[in-house]
């Protein structure tokens, strides 16, 4: 059993929803559906979104950056920083970083 509440949508899975992931529960496909409902154009910003990140890190990573500090990461979902960065630099380091008020030290990982 999680050692979170899978009964409560949580941001970083509904938006890996509707990236079309797989790390999500029905709680948050009932949310995004509800979002996508009443703001149509979220999709297609956030897969948007999406693609800037990745155009921009290759970027990054062509012009020479090794280093790459991806804050407020959410959870793992389709073309990651180090996916895009390690596919142009082998040798490239990422470091994902974020803070889900939803956990703490006393309940463990999320």
């Amino acid at each position: 059993m999680p050692d979170f509440d899978t009964s409560v949508p949580h941001i970083a899975r509904i938006y890996d929803y509707w990236l079309g992931g797989k790390d999500n529960f029905a709680t948050d496909r009932e949310a995004a559906e509800r979002a996508m409902v009443a703001t149509p154009t979220i999709v297609p910003g956030v897969r948007a979104n999406r693609r800037f990140l990745g155009r921009t890190v290759r970027y990054m990573a062509e012009a020479g950056i090794r280093q790459f500090l991806d804050i407020g990461t959410g959870i793992p979902t389709a073309n990651n920083t180090h996916e895009v960065a390690q596919a142009v630099a082998p040798d490239a380091r990422v470091v994902y970083v974020d803070n889900d008020r939803s956990c703490s030290a006393t309940h463990g990982p999320c």
